[in-house]
């Protein structure tokens, strides 16, 4: 058995890097002046190596199996060209996190307040912090996507494994519901003030 939540969008990015490369060419076709195309080639390059593995690869995504949790996150540019190119022809997803669920001792469940600049409020990221039997421990992002399903069907798999989640706000509860996990977690750090 096998849960992945998260994927590459690379049809999405394919699709919008069309749209841009089409006008693009547009420009170096029909332009008459020199620089315009020389902007043109300059925006091809930019969305073949920069746009296009940015907008795959913009997204966590983990993923669990029998034995290992496996995660990535990709924070940088460069990281991101050489992960959409390894994927595209290899056709292998590679995780920067992998760890045997036999040396996780648990996951703590809590989340942090980001400030949303322009818009004067504060969003929140649901946070899984995993700590291990030899005291090392770490954190990521497990809810990187609309489909709660996937999320809840990971989240059993991992407690049907023996991995202990320790939820002391009930947010693991709270994904299975209608509202906005948002709107709930707005609520929590709204009474911690």
């Amino acid at each position: 058995m096998k849960y992945k939540v998260g994927k590459p969008h690379y049809k999405l990015s394919f699709i919008y890097s069309f749209i841009i490369i089409f006008w693009a060419v547009f420009l170096i076709i029909y332009s008459p002046f020199s620089g315009m195309n020389i902007c043109g080639f300059m925006l091809i390059f930019l969305i073949i190596f920069i746009f296009l593995p940015s907008m795959a690869f913009c997204n966590n995504i983990w993923e669990v199996d029998e034995y290992y949790l496996k995660y990535t996150f990709y924070n940088n540019v460069i990281d991101k060209s050489q992960a959409f190119f390894k994927t595209i022809f290899t056709r292998n997803m590679e995780y920067q996190m992998k760890i045997k669920l036999d040396k996780i001792i648990s996951i703590h469940v809590t989340y942090e307040a980001v400030p949303m600049l322009f818009y004067g409020t504060n969003g929140y990221n649901v946070i899984f912090k995993v700590l291990m039997k030899d005291g090392s421990s770490f954190s990521f992002q497990p809810i990187v996507t609309r489909k709660r399903k996937e999320i809840i069907d990971a989240i059993e798999f991992l407690k049907s494994k023996g991995v202990i989640f320790k939820d002391k706000y009930h947010i693991l509860d709270q994904l299975d519901k209608q509202e906005a996990l948002s709107y709930y977690l707005e609520k929590i750090h709204g009474g911690k003030k």
